[in-house]
């Protein structure tokens, strides 16, 4: 038996840890820039063999190590011979391959012969030229060359992006709100409750095939979108067969072993949900029931509550992350089945000061200051399945999965004078756990038939989301005078007691929950038809439909000083967090002495339904004539809306917005040469009201003191964008373009700040938005040539700029101060990323610095002199890394250094426009060009109002990965 063991174990082991050396590619038509199928490849002198598939590429596996000449064969094509291939162990060679038609197939086969290396860098170039839209992207095999870990981090290397709080997208300067996000080929749901954006940190690079950001609409595109698409490939069939792990922990200058402010939460906190010790009690009925219950009845249900309010010591620990990849194929003759795993475990604490300022009256008379304290851990925990078949060249399924669990554990403590005239302090203290479940599935199917030459790709997907807020705990303190020495003064006296449920309530509860399903499914078909030699077209339709759907669930809760058949015990407001709130101390504590009773402050609207059903069909042509070619057609899509809530007992609206477009798109390229392009492009596009926007129901933030509420009357805003780009690619991997793009908006969404701090989502009339995209790439050895080094062939410097101007009409907004020129709500006036990279495959070391910088921008709208708008002013980031490859490429240390210039996040309220700075020539010219005004009177300076100041530390982190 134990020699059986021993048996298995070894093929087991060989099955999973075996390396293979492999030769995969993908073959082009040199005129065209499309994938060939049915190519026959040959490894000269040996028995290896591959053909194309239906998307031209190919897989020759079990190569010996060594050097080769690959053959590329197929009729009507002069045949092409690449030498210098070589074939590393553990490492697989990736040609990309370009064939020239031959003019006249009766004459003798035409050889041609070229270096591989020179040959991949040439196809690569013809790929990025022949793309139908105005994008950027990065391939599987540039992503390893870099040391990212996750999406997000992959997404700053790409020209006119930038990522917020490491997660969110913004492009070309428009907030996440404006951009799309579509995973192999289905559309993302939101990653978060109340707005409309995706979270890209929770997908790990090293799973991904490509990551492209499209700028420019084309027919086959979703519409709904203004700064870009953002389109997510995961692998299908492996490589070869892999095992990875990946350990790391980290430490941040102001959290790493330092005190920790928690408190009891449950025993799957550290996996990212609760395991429900904070819902609701069983116990407790509905809102209409409950409120009709006598003081006996609530009493005995408030003792259900039996929640842990304290909030004690600990000490952050270092952030901690740990990955682990496998992928492994089986072959069957023509059959092929690949298989990829891969598990992610997060955890990152965070601390926060922020000091919070208030103002009001035309004076801007300062009301408060609070000093808050924030200590949060968030877990991400992730899960990825990819399974393939192959059934033969021309026809494969995939089935991909992720499941991602995101949580936030939040405390705030927040101590300060509510009135800045008023001796009285208030301490008050938050307990906000939220956590997020996705889960996003595709089955999709790519199919070539080689007689008529059509192209068949269809995906069916789902996705859910749970995103829960189980007992949002809120308590408050007050303190007569804290430097009193009397203690009858300075004695904390909590605000529990207070009637109502407002937001200086303390004793307070909120729980919610948010489901949401998306499912659907689209299909395209296309086939290449030529006309003549220099005529060569291709036909594209496709159709689409989703639908969507959501409930959310809140209730609203607050301990209050019972006074209802006796007479409330006024020393139970002395008592601390630990006590104040104990069983001994709810409902009827003796004969005729009352404690806390519990009261309910949910309202009708604070429950909603919503749906969604989009369905649409596309016609794309794509005509080649000699140099130009253009991609043209139309999408149409029919949508469909509806939102149920209740106002009030009595008053409900019922949501149904139908609404049906055409979506023309028109992409023109010229080609001057094979290294140049010009580009001219109009599409357009949407921008649709998430559900959260529409919905009535009210939210108190506590960390921001906002009152988020939707607004039922907001309407589709619409896009016309316009785009010219002049591109050239020199050779080896390098990069210049130069871009100007216009954007006119019909009824754009923004946040609007009303009275009271109540924030809510408004249409403006219109808004128009121009920029200009710089970006280059290129090896330093370009600038600085030496034939006796190769040195600077290994330091790629790299920079983009984006440089945005928007103007609003807002004259359709009541009780809107008249500007006569503020930018769009969320929009950068430029966004700056620049780097230098030392990649060298010989010695295994790699360096990068990473900067980035977004301007100024409105964080959220306001209305006047008495409540004007707030500000985010722009910060600088820079990051570094330094990694190390050891025993052939299996070990991998790496070193990262985060926020190195650790500067403070501030908001404020732009209340001067006059500035006193005296500007020199350098800052008035950067004013000028940048935010469009050389005083900056949009910037921020030292005589505008803080509002939030919050501060930051470094962070450092240690990785170690071993490839099995």
């Amino acid at each position: 038996m134990k020699s059986l063991y021993t048996v298995v174990f070894l093929i087991f082991s060989q099955l999973i840890f075996s390396q293979t050396s492999i030769i995969k590619g993908t073959v082009l038509d040199d005129k065209t820039g499309k994938t060939m199928p049915g190519v026959d490849v040959t490894v000269i002198n040996t028995k290896l063999f591959a053909s194309t598939d239906y998307d031209g590429n190919f897989i020759i596996r079990d190569v010996p190590v060594g050097t080769y000449e690959v053959q590329i064969y197929t009729s009507s094509y002069k045949t092409k011979i690449l030498s210098e291939v070589i074939v590393k162990a553990n490492d697989a060679t990736t040609l990309t391959v370009s064939l020239e038609e031959s003019k006249n197939v009766l004459k003798e086969v035409v050889v041609t012969r070229t270096r591989a290396k020179v040959e991949s860098v040439k196809s690569l170039l013809l790929q990025q030229k022949n793309s139908a839209s105005v994008s950027d992207g990065i391939s599987a095999e540039s992503i390893k060359r870099t040391p990212d870990k996750s999406t997000s981090d992959v997404l700053k290397r790409i020209s006119g992006a930038s990522i917020q709080d490491n997660k969110f997208v913004v492009i070309r300067g428009l907030n996440d709100r404006y951009n799309a996000a579509v995973l192999n080929g289905a559309p993302l749901p939101s990653s978060e409750p109340d707005r409309k954006a995706f979270s890209f940190d929770i997908f790990p690079s090293n799973m991904l095939d490509n990551l492209i950001i499209t700028k420019t609409a084309t027919p086959d595109l979703p519409g709904d979108f203004a700064g870009g698409v953002v389109q997510i490939n995961t692998k299908s069939v492996p490589d070869k067969n892999f095992q990875s792990i990946s350990i790391g922990s980290g430490y941040n200058t102001v959290t790493t072993f330092k005190t920790q402010r928690t408190y009891e939460g449950s025993g799957t906190d550290f996996l990212g949900f609760d395991n429900g010790v904070r819902d609701l009690p069983s116990s407790m009925p509905s809102q209409i029931a409950y409120n009709a219950l006598s003081l006996q009845e609530k009493s005995i249900i408030a003792k259900d509550f039996n929640y842990d309010w304290a909030i004690n010591d600990a000490r952050f620990k270092p952030n901690t992350s740990v990955q682990y990849s496998l992928g492994h194929h089986l072959d069957f003759g023509e059959k092929v089945f690949g298989v990829l795993f891969s598990f992610t475990h997060n955890v990152t604490n965070n601390f926060n000061n922020i000091r919070r300022l208030d103002y009001q009256d035309e004076e801007r008379f300062q009301t408060n200051d609070y000093n808050d304290n924030n200590y949060s851990q968030q877990i991400l925990t992730a899960a990825l399945a990819n399974f393939s078949f192959k059934f033969n060249a021309n026809n494969a399924i995939n089935f991909k999965n992720i499941y991602s669990i995101n949580s936030t554990d939040l405390v705030v403590e927040r101590y300060g004078q509510k009135e800045i005239n008023d001796p009285r302090t208030t301490a008050s203290d938050v307990r906000w756990f939220t956590s997020n479940k996705i889960y996003s599935g595709q089955l999709n199917g790519d199919h070539y038939f080689s007689v008529p030459k059509i192209k068949l790709n269809w995906t069916g997907f789902y996705s859910n989301i749970d995103r829960s807020i189980p007992n949002l705990r809120r308590n408050a303190y007050t303190i007569g005078d804290p430097n009193s020495i009397d203690p009858n003064e300075n004695t904390p006296i909590s605000v529990a007691g207070t009637s109502g449920g407002s937001t200086d309530n303390g004793g307070s509860m909120f729980f919610s929950e948010n489901k949401e399903s998306i499912e659907g499914a689209k299909l395209d078909l296309s086939r290449k038809f030529t006309v003549s030699e220099d005529f060569i077209n291709e036909i594209k339709v496709g159709a689409f439909t989703q639908k969507r759907e959501r409930d959310f669930f809140s209730r609203q809760l607050f301990f209050l000083a019972s006074t209802s058949g006796g007479t409330f015990d006024q020393e139970l407001l002395k008592l601390p967090n630990e006590t104040i709130f104990a069983q001994t101390n709810l409902g009827i504590i003796s004969p005729g002495v009352n404690g806390f009773t519990l009261n309910e402050t949910t309202q009708s609207r604070d429950d909603y339904q919503a749906g969604s059903k989009l369905n649409a069909t596309y016609l794309m042509l794509d005509n080649k004539y000699k140099a130009f070619r253009l991609v043209w057609g139309v999408r149409f899509e029919n949508f469909v809306q509806t939102l149920n809530a209740d106002l009030t007992d009595t008053e409900a609206i019922a949501l149904n917005n139908k609404q049906n477009d055409f979506l023309p798109s028109a992409n023109l390229i010229y080609a001057i040469n094979k290294q140049q392009n010009l580009r001219l492009s109009f599409s357009k596009t949407l921008n649709r009201p998430e559900y959260r926007e529409l919905a009535p129901f009210g939210f108190y933030d506590f960390t921001t003191t906002f009152f988020t509420e939707g607004y039922q009357d907001l309407k589709i805003a619409k896009i016309n964008n316009y785009d010219f780009r002049y591109e050239i690619y020199p050779g080896k991997g390098q990069m210049f373009s130069f871009s100007y793009f216009v954007k006119d908006f019909t009824n754009p969404i923004e946040l609007q700040q009303l009275l009271n701090k109540t924030i809510t989502y408004r249409n403006a009339l219109s808004a128009k938005n121009s920029g200009i995209e710089l970006e280059f790439r290129t090896l330093l050895s370009s600038i600085f040539k030496n034939e006796n080094t190769t040195y600077f062939d290994d330091i790629t410097l790299f920079s983009n700029i984006a440089i945005i101007k928007s103007k609003v009409d807002i004259t359709n907004l009541a009780n809107t101060e008249a500007e006569p020129a503020r930018p769009l709500q969320g929009q950068s006036p430029y966004v700056i990323n620049a780097g230098v990279q030392y990649m060298n495959a010989e010695n295994g070391w790699i360096f990068s610095a990473n900067m980035n910088r977004a301007g100024n921008r409105l964080y959220v709208v306001g209305q006047g002199v008495e409540n004007p708008s707030l500000w985010e002013k722009g910060r600088t980031f820079l990051d570094m890394q330094i990694a190390k490859t050891l025993m052939d490429k299996k070990l991998e240390l790496k070193l990262n250094i985060q926020n190195i210039l650790a500067q403070d996040l501030i908001f404020y309220e732009n209340t001067t426009k006059s500035h006193d700075n005296r500007y020199g020539v350098f800052e008035t010219f950067a004013n000028t060009v940048f935010v469009g005004d050389f005083e900056n009177k949009d910037g921020y300076s030292k005589y505008d109002d803080d509002r939030w100041v919050t501060k930051f530390g470094r962070s450092f982190s240690f990785s170690l990965t071993y490839n099995f």
